[in-house]
């Protein structure tokens, strides 16, 4: 098993300074694909963009794999080649990590394992990992960056609080 990072959650990670605080997270490896480096380090330099750097130092400093792989046949599927990338690398035993709505609908449709940052991070809270205070301060860094939606940052903490009231019943 291992995560596979599309292009938003990437550009997210670096640019709510999560990227390292993820990696001490996983419990698999992490891998991105070439279309996806190509549009976040590649694209984004040329662009100028200041998080294209940064991308390029979290991607090697934690030596993350950048795989390349055929999309031709399956790029139809999809809107584009970072998506059909992470919808291959998930079929070849992965679980992709997106924030991108429309993605994780295809996903979900094709019976593939993806799952969204706030609930990956809210596995996190519930595994112990990290601390319901750590929970909250991701998800207000997610969604300073529209990674998530404030309607998200409201359904979480209700399942705080509805966690809460489990376990002072039991």
């Amino acid at each position: 098993m291992r995560w596979i990072l599309d292009a938003c959650t990437l550009i997210y990670l670096v640019k709510t300074k999560l990227f390292s605080k993820f990696m001490t997270l996983v419990e698999y490896p992490v891998v991105i694909d070439s279309s996806v480096y190509k549009e976040v380090v590649t694209n984004g330099k040329a662009n100028n963009y200041p998080d294209a750097s940064d991308a390029e130092v979290s991607l090697n400093k934690f030596k993350i794999p950048v795989i390349s792989i055929n999309i031709s046949e399956d790029l139809y599927r999809f809107r584009d080649p970072g998506e059909t990338s992470c919808y291959i690398l998930t079929k070849d035993d992965g679980i992709c990590l997106t924030s991108d709505e429309r993605a994780y609908k295809k996903f979900k449709k094709e019976e593939q394992k993806v799952m969204r940052m706030d609930s990956f991070y809210f596995e996190k809270l519930n595994q112990n990992r990290i601390t319901e205070k750590e929970f909250i301060e991701i998800l207000n860094e997610l969604e300073s960056v529209n990674a998530i939606n404030p309607k998200s940052i409201l359904f979480f903490l209700e399942k705080i609080q509805q966690n809460k009231k489990v376990k002072n019943n039991d």
